[in-house]
């Protein structure tokens, strides 16, 4: 399991507290899995480049 520091965590209640008390809780959501699909793509290994392989004798 995935350890999330505590820090973290508050600093995404309060962002979140602020979002909806400024009524903007919806977009802040949809900003939020657009940042996670970012990150997933990102994380693709077709991104990671090719790795150094050694030459092939014939």
């Amino acid at each position: 399991m995935i350890q999330i520091p505590s820090k973290l965590i508050e600093v995404a209640v309060t962002a979140a507290i602020f979002a909806a008390a400024a009524g903007k809780l919806p977009k802040f959501i949809q900003q939020v899995r657009v940042a996670q699909y970012q990150l997933l793509k990102d994380s693709q290994a077709s991104k990671w480049g090719r790795p150094m392989l050694l030459p092939v004798k014939k």
